[in-house]
């Protein structure tokens, strides 16, 4: 059995979804507060990390476990109590969702971190190690889109080689259900590296209309960030994040997608016609 971890968020559903039309034995774990959908034929359980009962319960017969921690400071220690009830049970291989980006911000600092207790623990492991998700200009964005013909950010003329969650997906259904990936780590990106000024540019062209990228200092930016509801944690993390991206340092294009799928990944353009209504009034989120 296959156990898929953080399945409400937004990497976890779109794996269960995918790994839900394979066939396999597949139990979904949700948190306690949050919404239990599931397709077809998927069992449920309830999991809270500080709570090792619930997670020796979801555990029950599970060979192999996609991690996926929540985005909070807390990731770290949490994950730990993760990995400590996995290497306690009978799973013979560990698919984590992790970051691009080793130390250099707060975001993949943390998932390097928990890494290394994973090497630590003597479980087989796969890293998947995605860049930014292309999704996040719909859930971040696509308000200010609609509304405004613009959207914000503090991230400069700085190249992002982000990367549809549909892909990240995609591959960690291959190492889930293959062998021959345990001890591996993917860099997962997309297939080329843009800057948010040539992505408003797309954006133009696909809605017929004229979209601004507006560059912010970073007070600036964190002040709406704040405005908006967002915790002056991730408020924090988002904005080391953006520094990363404006210095350049997720530029990185890789071929690790193309080599596990047999197929490139998919474009930005490509992205942005798919997800084209999500950037008019009353659009939905992309995942």
């Amino acid at each position: 059995m296959i156990l898929i971890t953080g399945a409400s968020g937004n990497v976890g559903r779109e794996v269960l979804k995918q790994i839900a039309q394979t066939g396999a034995h597949v139990r979904a774990a949700f948190q306690p507060s949050s919404k239990a959908a599931a397709p077809a034929g998927v069992e449920i359980a309830r999991v809270d990390y500080n709570q090792p009962d619930t997670l020796k319960f979801a555990l029950k017969d599970v060979d192999r476990v996609f991690l996926v921690g929540p985005p909070t400071a807390e990731l770290p220690p949490l994950e730990r109590k993760a990995v400590d009830a996995i290497a306690q049970s009978e799973v013979r291989h560990l698919v984590k969702l992790s970051a691009m980006g080793g130390r250099q911000a707060t975001f993949p600092r943390q998932h390097a971190e928990s890494e290394d207790y994973i090497l630590s623990s003597g479980v087989p492991y796969t890293f998947l190690r995605p860049n930014g998700f292309m999704q996040n200009i719909v859930n971040y964005n696509a308000p200010t889109i609609s509304t405004q013909n613009g959207f914000y950010g503090t991230e400069g003329d700085g190249r992002v080689s982000q990367i549809d969650i549909r892909d990240v997906a995609a591959v960690a259904v291959k190492v889930l259900t293959e062998d021959g990936h345990a001890g591996k780590a993917y860099t997962l990106t997309g297939p080329q590296a843009l800057n948010n000024t040539e992505i408003a540019q797309m954006l133009s062209e696909v809605l017929g209309r004229e979209i601004r990228f507006v560059n912010l200092p970073a007070a600036d930016f964190k002040q709406a960030l704040l405005s908006a509801g967002i915790p002056e944690w991730n408020a924090d993390a988002l904005l080391d994040l953006q520094r990363l991206y404006r210095e350049g340092k997720a530029a990185a294009v890789t071929r690790d997608v193309e080599e596990i799928l047999g197929r490139k990944p998919t474009s930005f353009s490509r992205f942005l016609q798919e997800y084209r209504e999500a950037f008019q009034a009353g659009g939905q989120a992309a995942i």
